[in-house]
């Protein structure tokens, strides 16, 4: 039941903010649900450190192999606290935000945190795919009516790339309940198929394709710098720092424990291209003279480099992405916070209107450092030590000593365009003549918690390590790609 309430808090609360519509109280109601989501994600982890339990359980539609069917193990249970930790901050985003119908925007992202969370503990894989599409339709309509220039194309295309992976993923599920004797979609059944090697190899890329749309990674990331740049600073949270983890969460619960021949033929390949992304992306950041787009790009990178560090499937790189995972839900926010600060005092988001603002507002450069710290991955931040880790898990394969070359790379090119981001908007020649606020309470508020788990964690990652580690451990004993 526990579980069951975790989804239910965020969804209750955005239908009473669709129907009563509140302006005033909108987002406290809104931030007041989040917070009291987060509670149970903290209750479950104190109760439930990291085994693998169902939590709820009731039958829906037998016959299909449909039942409602929650739970979580560390790995799920990793991502549950993940969304649930972000979220009161990307409400709190909103704050600052004179955005129309205010209640509309805060049911629509706590929808959209509801269905993720069922994203995360969902153990049946159609339930799984109705929580992975219905996660979409409040995003969609936040980028559709809440977001920039060119809104209605960039939204459609985006609309179009996670159909068309959707759609994929639904006929490879598909396919797996017709050969499991008892037409069960659980995932502990599914597990159990043994498919010939030549279907899996097909198969691979139906259940791969969906969350290769989601992470993104090259080349299916084409809708990716668009939307991230035109959506509003809380849409643009949303899907950098939760909604491409359900892309990683989902190839780490359908494609592993499924298809592990197929695993093993595409996995090189798949690396290849994450890493092939990570640095095409890299390269793009650095030319880019809009901050938001450079961060939409540098997440991209950062992604890349979280689904070659999965693919390596080992102990050092299947705890190093999800626990980057967790450190880039954090940046990811954090990043996008200060370039919507960064705008509200000069009035663009272009490294062309910034310039010398670290004498004008020297708390807000100091903060602005601290995340870029995390982003380069300096030691003793959060960054540092999931990268670390997904070195060494691709240092380990046959021939990864070039793919730790190539994602190290992607670390000096990220130092390159984050540091020169830094000082085209804080440093430099000072173009602002007239003064310029400097960092208030509400930023402290938002980026002082941030940049705390960020130094906490790099300081002190077990917490994350030790609630994946036994997971991880079965995941990779039970699953075993072939060489």
């Amino acid at each position: 039941m526990p579980v069951l309430i975790l989804l239910l808090i965020p969804f209750l609360a955005a239908t009473l903010l669709m129907v009563a519509r509140p302006t005033k109280a909108a987002r406290g109601i809104a931030l007041i649900a989040s917070l009291a989501t987060l509670g149970v994600a903290l209750w479950l982890w104190c109760t439930h450190p990291g085994q693998e339990v169902t939590l709820f359980q009731q039958e829906w539609v037998p016959s299909w192999g449909l039942s409602f069917k929650l739970g979580f193990d560390g790995t799920g249970l990793l991502m549950v606290l993940l969304t649930a930790v972000v979220f009161p901050f990307i409400v709190a985003a909103g704050f600052k935000q004179d955005l129309q119908h205010p209640s509309l925007v805060n049911a629509l992202l706590l929808y959209a945190q509801s269905f993720m969370l069922g994203v995360f503990t969902a153990q049946n894989a159609l339930l799984f795919y109705i929580f992975y599409e219905l996660s979409m339709l409040p995003v969609f309509f936040l980028l559709l009516y809440w977001g920039g220039e060119r809104r209605r194309g960039i939204t459609v295309r985006f609309f179009i790339y996670t159909l068309l992976g959707g759609l994929a993923l639904l006929f490879g599920i598909a396919y797996c309940v017709v050969q499991e004797p008892a037409h069960n979609a659980d995932f502990s059944a599914l597990s159990a198929l043994a498919l010939p090697a030549n279907v899996q190899v097909w198969l691979f890329w139906a259940l791969f394709l969906a969350f290769a749309i989601k992470l993104p990674i090259f080349p299916f990331h084409g809708w990716q710098p668009d939307t991230y740049t035109m959506a509003p600073l809380q849409g643009a949270m949303v899907l950098g720092g939760v909604m491409l983890k359900m892309g990683l969460f989902g190839a780490l619960r359908f494609v592993f424990p499924i298809v592990p021949e197929g695993v093993a033929f595409w996995r090189d390949t798949v690396i290849w291209l994450s890493l092939i992304g990570a640095i095409y992306a890299a390269v793009i950041a650095f030319r880019q003279r809009d901050l938001k787009r450079l961060v939409a790009y540098s997440s991209l990178a950062h992604v890349g480099l979280l689904a070659a560090g999965l693919f390596a499937w080992n102990s050092y790189g299947v705890s190093g992405s999800l626990y980057q995972a967790f450190a880039h839900a954090v940046l990811v926010v954090a990043m996008f916070y200060i370039v919507g600060a960064l705008k509200e005092r000069t009035g663009s988001s272009e490294l062309a209107a910034m310039g010398g603002l670290k004498s004008k507002a020297p708390r807000l450069a100091a903060l602005f450092m601290f995340v870029v710290a995390n982003a380069v991955a300096l030691p003793l931040t959060q960054s540092f030590v999931g990268e670390w880790l997904m070195f060494n898990g691709l240092w380990q394969l046959e021939g990864g000593g070039w793919m730790a070359l190539a994602g190290v790379s992607t670390i000096v090119l990220g130092a390159i365009y984050m540091l020169f981001a830094y000082q085209r908007a804080m440093l430099g020649p000072d173009r602002w003549k007239l003064e310029v606020r400097d960092a208030d309470t509400t930023d402290h508020l938002f980026l002082v918690p941030l940049i705390a788990v960020t130094l906490l964690l790099g300081v002190y990652p077990a917490p994350i390590l030790d609630l994946v580690d036994a997971p991880v451990q079965l995941l990779l004993s039970s699953f075993p790609v072939p060489h």
